[in-house]
């Protein structure tokens, strides 16, 4: 039977307000992550540093996270890295913020118009969308209803001259419902008043009475000529349009390209940072990888400690023959002589003799997972339930030896004297087994001979109480001071019955571990270094092809171009920054602000995923 490991991690549960709305540009809920183990209990020693959690958009490619998704972690973490580990993935669904602006669902071209008799030379917009969008242009506000009002406006208030829609009126309503509105055709009205190569503005402003706050209107602006200028420009306008779009297209292109630069960059400073810490963490072990042929350096060494480090394990070293109790849960920890583990040989003997009547006792997690094993067994097997343990009354670990008193040395032992608890080694279950073995050995000590255990004894009674006494040549002296006889005098090793704590693996085994372990990261870390290299490199060479070079000439000369346009035109080159029409009748020519790159660390667009992943637990 092969029991479930509790300090073995397997999977995620990832606890959160299910209740929760996800707003766009709203704050997440709480997220409570616990990693689970093999017998499905929670494993309470986990860093946090090591949890760390992902966003991106859902997209029909799967759950697996894109490389740009956000990466957002408790701290820093500072200690070794590694790709794999555990992930659990949440699917929210992020919902539009409060709604702010009012917008085209397609953009209209700029207007041109006159007051001459043929409507198409009249006509402002046709088949015009609008709706509603909050702050990050998700679509909001389908519940709402009301008018859209449309009124004509210029550059200065008091500009009588201002051109008024068919009907001779200034201003039209249209029907709001299920938050939006379909314009057919806005029409100026024939001779319509207006000034020659004047720039003017239409505001669609929405009147939402279910809605307690302001919307920003949606501004388009256009051109009013006198009939014989319409014909000769209305070429420019179409250019303008043209101009316009092709060189959003290549602003996007060029900054999405440099946003990749920029990333690629943080990753290969991100790579080497990680490849100095270890090559650091090497030379402290006394390794080191020379700068050039570093993967095959790092094969051969990798393949000669593997090797070293299985020799090691394959040597023969003492180890306990009592059949060990394999029945039961999670709540049977099993033989007191399988808990722990004893390096020096003479401390291992004189310590599994003192605890010998003990050796055999099964150790359970409950009281009830006790008495199944002894009625199981009809009471012939010892049993050692923890819930049954008075805590309090257990040893301080760290509590210093009694011949130092108020942290002073009261006098100079001999014998090398040490707790024995603190030889012992406990392969799993420490905690458990700290309880265990502190309420069996107590404070008991173990020094090199009787000579040293009795001129300890004198000294330490005359300032306290003297524990238990065990030396390394076998002997015993009890708490009361007795000692001597056949029953405080340990026989022979081979006496035991191989009833005697095991040896841990050799220090230098674990020592190559924490190497080869090392190794092992260096080389997935130079590997990783090299290819985020090679992608930077490649982007690079990517952005100095002549087509690219090519790309910029031709949006310089189109921005060059579509600001010789504009000037023919009268018009003002940022007429699409209509923001000073919300506040004022007087239309201001301000320096349109580029949008912020926003919410990096916000929801912000509808469907995202968010995936809780460990990237250090090596147990996928």
């Amino acid at each position: 039977m092969i029991l479930p490991d509790p300090e073995k991690p397997v999977r995620l549960n990832v606890k959160y307000d299910k209740d929760a709305s996800f707003l766009a540009g709203g704050l997440f809920t709480d997220f409570m992550i616990s990693v689970i183990s093999e017998d499905d209990s929670i494993i309470k020693n986990i860093n946090p540093a090591r949890i760390s959690m992902k966003m991106w958009k859902l997209s029909t490619s799967g759950n697996r996270p894109p490389a740009n998704a956000e990466t957002f972690s408790c701290n820093k973490i500072k200690d070794n890295d590694k790709e794999d580990g555990l992930c659990a993935i949440v699917i929210v669904e992020v919902l539009p913020n409060q709604p702010v602006k009012l917008v085209p669902k397609i953009k209209p071209p700029t207007p041109a118009v006159s007051n001459v008799r043929s409507v198409a030379s009249r006509t402002l917009v046709r088949d015009l969308h609008l709706s509603i969008t909050d702050d990050y242009d998700n679509h909001t506000g389908i519940d709402l209803v009301g008018t859209i009002i449309a009124t004509i406006k210029g550059s200065n208030e008091e500009d009588t001259d201002t051109p008024l829609f068919i009907g001779k009126v200034r201003t039209l309503e249209f029907p709001f419902v299920n938050g939006s509105a379909e314009i057919m055709s806005l029409v100026l009205a024939e001779s319509s008043p207006g000034r020659d190569s004047t720039e003017y503005f239409i505001v669609f402003e929405p009147r939402l009475p279910l809605l307690s706050r302001t919307l920003e209107p949606y501004i388009l602006p256009f051109m009013f000529y006198n009939v014989f200028k319409l014909f000769k420009l209305s070429q420019f306008f179409f250019l303008d349009d043209q101009l316009s779009q092709s060189i959003v297209m290549y602003k996007s292109l060029f900054e999405a390209s440099q946003q990749l630069l920029n990333e690629m960059k943080c990753q290969v400073e991100e790579a080497r940072l990680k490849e100095a810490q270890l090559q650091n963490e090497l030379k402290i072990h006394n390794i080191d990888i020379p700068t050039t042929q570093q993967v095959p350096h790092i094969e051969a060494l990798l393949k000669r400690k593997l090797s070293e480090q299985e020799e090691l394990k394959k040597k023969p070293r003492r180890s306990c023959t009592l059949p060990n109790y394999t029945k039961g849960s999670g709540d049977v920890l099993g033989k007191i002589a399988h808990l722990a583990q004893i390096e020096d040989d003479r401390a291992a003997m004189v310590i599994s003799w003192h605890l010998a009547s003990d050796m055999d006792c099964v150790v359970t997690l409950t009281t009830d997972a006790a008495r199944r094993i002894y009625d199981e067994t009809q009471g012939r097997q010892q049993v050692l339930p923890l819930d049954s343990i008075y805590k309090k009354t257990l040893p301080d670990w760290k509590r210093p030896l009694p011949h130092f008193r108020n942290g002073k040395l009261y006098f100079k032992p001999i014998g090398d004297p040490v707790f024995a608890r603190d030889l012992l080694t406990f392969p799993d279950n420490i905690e458990h087994c700290e309880t265990v073995f502190g309420m069996l050995l107590g404070d008991t000590i173990i020094l090199d001979n009787l000579d040293a255990a009795n001129h300890y004894r004198k000294e330490v009674v005359k300032i306290t109480h003297c524990p238990t006494l065990l030396t390394r040549d076998g002997d015993r002296i009890r708490s009361n001071g007795k000692f001597g006889g056949l029953q405080n005098k340990a026989p022979p090793m081979d006496k035991l019955r191989g009833m005697v704590f095991g040896a841990p693996v050799p220090k230098q085994c674990l020592i190559l571990g924490e190497q080869i372990d090392l190794l092992q990261q260096y080389r997935s870390a130079v590997c990783k270094l090299d290819s985020v290299n090679k992608d930077l490199n490649s982007q690079l060479e990517y952005l100095r092809t002549p087509d690219m070079k090519k790309k910029k000439q031709e949006l310089d000369e189109h921005e060059k171009n579509l600001k010789l346009i504009e000037e023919k035109l009268g018009m003002t080159p940022i007429r699409k920054c209509n923001d000073s029409l919300r506040h004022s009748p007087k239309v201001e020519t301000t320096d349109c602000p580029v949008p912020p790159k926003r919410m990096r660390r916000e929801a912000t667009r509808q469907n995202s995923v968010i995936p809780i992943v460990t990237k250090t637990l090596s147990c996928c």
